[in-house]
């Protein structure tokens, strides 16, 4: 059923893509996609893709090293890697070192004169 719905969108969505063609139509295209980008962390194409494929797709998750597409997570599943990540940090000592901030598992026990940073 979705799929019927899908295409009836393709055509008229492939009509705008090739309507942006025009100097003015992209530049409209490029303010429209950064102001998405600004609010949603995904470019309109990211939108587009994470519609069709039904995953989610995003330029800034391929350029932190991710892949671009993921599947979509339950909101028990969000909450259960949040858990998770808070308890990584926080089993993890880091201080700030002259040029860098080193972690260690333990409490750093010669590290009395370096401020701990979590």
């Amino acid at each position: 059923m979705r799929l019927q719905h899908k295409s009836l969108f393709a055509v008229p969505l492939l009509m705008a893509t090739l309507a942006a063609c025009d100097p003015g139509s992209q530049a409209m295209l490029a303010g429209a996609s950064l102001v998405t980008f600004v609010h949603t962390d995904k470019t309109i194409g990211d939108h587009v893709a994470t519609w069709a494929f039904d995953k989610d797709c995003s330029t800034l998750s391929l350029a932190n090293g991710e892949g671009y597409c993921h599947e979509t997570m339950t909101e028990e599943q969000r909450k259960a890697a949040e858990a998770e990540a808070a308890a990584q940090r926080a089993g993890t000592y880091c201080y700030r070192t002259l040029g860098a901030i080193n972690c260690f598992r333990q409490p750093d026990t010669m590290a009395s004169s370096a401020a701990r940073v979590r």
